[in-house]
């Protein structure tokens, strides 16, 4: 009998031990999923982030094709017959009046002009600190100083402006 006693408590001690260790490896697996799941998520939350990952699909901009700016090599050669080219830095402290003159001027039927941006690296061969030729007749003798209200009449210079904002806009208003 106790043989038999001793085989059941050792029976009964193995049995807690197995029960322990399989607790004990369940607890392990718990946690050890618990943290990879954490570390996961937070690594996905940090990446949309920071890569601005957003499900957000980007509007998409209509094209539109402006036809009012041009080129200075293109100031003498634009349609119709007759049409005025103001020629100014669209950086300019007075750009923000030149653009709603331009845009007044521009308004009304029959009214026809087209604008230069000074600042751009392909019309800086037509900006000069000496002196401007106002009787230029082809793009390659065309030099202005800065803001520059021009007339072109077939082809041709006919009237030259040169000036701040107020004397484009006097000129623009038939004064």
């Amino acid at each position: 009998m106790a043989n038999r006693k001793q085989r059941r408590k050792l029976n009964q001690a193995k049995d807690e031990e197995y029960i322990q260790s399989t607790k004990s490896i369940l607890i392990t697996l718990g946690i050890v999923l618990v943290v990879f799941l954490l570390f996961y998520f937070l690594t996905v939350a940090i990446n949309n982030k920071n890569r601005k990952l957003n499900t957000k699909e980007k509007e998409k901009e209509e094209t539109q094709i402006q036809y009012y700016e041009i080129l200075g090599d293109n100031v003498f050669t634009e349609s119709p017959k007759e049409y005025y080219v103001l020629l100014y830095d669209f950086e300019d402290p007075e750009a923000v009046y030149l653009d709603y003159l331009f845009n007044l001027y521009a308004g009304y039927e029959g009214q026809y002009i087209y604008k230069v941006n000074l600042g751009n690296k392909m019309n800086e061969k037509f900006v000069t600190s000496d002196k401007s030729n106002s009787k230029a007749s082809k793009a390659s003798e065309l030099k202005v100083k800065g803001t520059t209200l021009i007339k072109i009449k077939n082809g041709k210079n006919v009237e030259y402006t040169e000036g701040n904002a107020q004397v484009i806009a006097n000129k623009l208003a038939g004064k």
